[in-house]
């Protein structure tokens, strides 16, 4: 399986912002522990869920007060994560 990880320009905004509180390479991690739950079924510690309503094809995975935002396209040879947004809690789902 190969992973190729797409940040949208509102989650590059936000690593240039906040580098110090989220890194774009923890940010990398968590979305590989989160493929590898959702894809493979592995049993990984992540706090992660599927969104409903108007998000219905996003996950979040939320990492203490920042939310990260992101939709799977493709099968499973080449996975392509979107990652739409990150932010704080309060303004990520606006």
């Amino acid at each position: 399986m190969r992973l190729k990880i797409e940040y949208l320009k509102k989650a590059d905004k936000f690593f240039k912002l906040n580098n110090h509180i989220l890194s774009k390479d923890r940010a990398k991690e968590l979305i590989i522990k989160a493929v590898k739950k959702i894809i493979l079924k592995e049993d990984i510690n992540i706090d992660l869920k599927h969104l409903k309503g108007e998000l219905k094809n996003y996950y979040r995975i939320r990492q203490g007060k920042i939310r990260i935002l992101f939709k799977i396209d493709g099968d499973k040879i080449i996975v392509k994560v979107i990652i739409n947004d990150i932010d704080f809690r309060g303004d990520v789902y606006k």
